[in-house]
């Protein structure tokens, strides 16, 4: 999934809030996995890439 994010959000200007995270995840063309979990991230600010995938839960087994 980390992968996903890094293609979907790699021209995202940072730092971008929740709501930016998801509306440009949408019109990349992001899948309702990437949407579900970008939505369920709490409110705040996010720095990058990495402090967006540090926020995401991963289901056991995965990275």
């Amino acid at each position: 999934m980390e992968d996903r994010l890094r293609t979907l959000l790699s021209d995202l200007d940072f730092p971008c809030g929740r709501a930016d995270l998801l509306r440009h995840a949408a019109a990349c063309g992001a899948d309702d996995d990437i949407l579900g979990h970008l939505g369920a991230l709490p409110e705040g600010s996010y720095a990058g890439i990495d402090a967006v995938a540090r926020k995401i839960p991963h289901a056991p087994g995965q990275k």
